[in-house]
Order: C-alpha cells, then sequence, then structure tokens
C-alpha cells in the first residue's frame, strides 16, 4: 500500500502532466481528425457557394455538401476551443467607431456563423470548422453597408469642395478552417466591420467651374 506521502507525489505528478498537456493542446490551434472525413478538405463544401457570396471574403449560408456531422465528431467531448481572432494591425484604431455617433451610412449588423472563407475575393474558398453539435460555432459581428458609395452627412449643405460617401470597412480575422484529409488550420480572412463616412476633394477644375473640355491657353 503506498504511503500518504508518496499518494501526494504521485498525483501531483499527474496533475503536472495534465495540466501541460491542456495547456499544449490549448495554445496549439490546428485541430487533427481522428481519421480521413473528406476527400479533398480545402474544396469539400466548396463547389456549391451561393451567388449572393461570390463577390466577397466570407459566406454566412451553409452549403448542403457542409460536413457538419464530420465536425461534430471531431469536437465531441473537447471542452476548450478558439474563437475567432482579431488581428492587430500597425495601426491600433477603432474602425467600429462609436455607436452613438451619426454618420447617415445605414447598414445591416449580423451575427451569423460562417460557412466558408477565403483571404482574398479571387482567392480559393475553404470550409470553416463548426461544430454546433458540441457547443462549438464560429461567429463575429459583421456590419455592411447598405448603400455603399451612397451621400452622407445629409445634414450639413453640399460644397463643391468636398465630396462625402459611405465606404466599407473591413478587419482582419483568424478563422480555424479544414485542411487536407484529418487536420485544421487557421487563416486571415478580411471581414467586414463597419460602415463608414469618408470624404474626398473634388478636382480642382469642379471646385473653381472651370470645365473640363476647356481649352487650355496658348502661350504668345
Amino acid at each position: 500500500m503506498l504511503s500518504p506521502a508518496l499518494m501526494i507525489l504521485v498525483a501531483a505528478y499527474n496533475l503536472h502532466h495534465t495540466n501541460a498537456a491542456w495547456l499544449k493542446q490549448r495554445d496549439n490551434d490546428n485541430i487533427f481528425f481522428p481519421g480521413s472525413i473528406m476527400g479533398d478538405a480545402n474544396k469539400f463544401g466548396t463547389d456549391d457557394i451561393p451567388e449572393e457570396c461570390r463577390d466577397k471574403t466570407y459566406c454566412t449560408i451553409k452549403p448542403p455538401s457542409y460536413p457538419e456531422e464530420h465536425f461534430n465528431k471531431m469536437f465531441k467531448g473537447v471542452k476548450t476551443l478558439a474563437q475567432p481572432t482579431l488581428v492587430l494591425e500597425s495601426m491600433l484604431t477603432n474602425r467600429q467607431g462609436d455607436p452613438d455617433e451619426r454618420d447617415d451610412c445605414e447598414s445591416e449588423v449580423k451575427y451569423e456563423p460562417l460557412y466558408n472563407v477565403r483571404s482574398k475575393r479571387d482567392g480559393e474558398w475553404r470550409v470553416v470548422v463548426q461544430g454546433p453539435g458540441e457547443d462549438y460555432v464560429q461567429r463575429v459581428r459583421l456590419e455592411t453597408c447598405t448603400n455603399p458609395d451612397g451621400p452622407c452627412f445629409n445634414v450639413f449643405p453640399p460644397t463643391s469642395d468636398i465630396k462625402v460617401f459611405c465606404k466599407q470597412k473591413y478587419n482582419k480575422w483568424k478563422v480555424l478552417v479544414a485542411k487536407g484529409d484529418n487536420e485544421t488550420e487557421k487563416i486571415e480572412v478580411d471581414l467586414p466591420v463597419c460602415c463608414s463616412c469618408q470624404y474626398k476633394s473634388a478636382p480642382i477644375e469642379t471646385r473653381f467651374g472651370i470645365p473640363q473640355a476647356m481649352t487650355p491657353a496658348v502661350k504668345p
């Protein structure tokens, strides 16, 4: 029979190794599937991207071929998983802005799961890992302009010197996606974060009322 001191030592040893394993899993965002669950993971669930997502870097519409049950099995028993993380850029700015401020740029805000993403608009679509059956859902706040390039600050009288317009702003996020036959990885994706009122100076010929087609003066 083990002495009390030896039992305490054994328990401490096991606790140390359990914590070390948990920390290793927590710090390593990539997850390995127990076996091959798809033929080509980079394309599985990306052949049927809806038309409304074609010009975006993300899609919140679940395709018919999305392997949700496979992801649920993968996450069975897993307690701690990382959510999408915001990538801090060199210039730390609050692009979302103050919700109490008004600039007449209408927008739509959604909190929906991501099913497909890509690093750029003409890039390859990737499958976002979602396991709702095991309480793992990747979602972020998405805010898109209702009328991009439309006028804003309409409470002020227009001037010929400056043109104001609504512009879509983006932030970079890291999202967990499927990789290969039995792995995952995190990739960076630009996602819409706010609709901001921007301005630019009008061309000098417009400011001073000079017709653009006017023939320049000829030097004597």
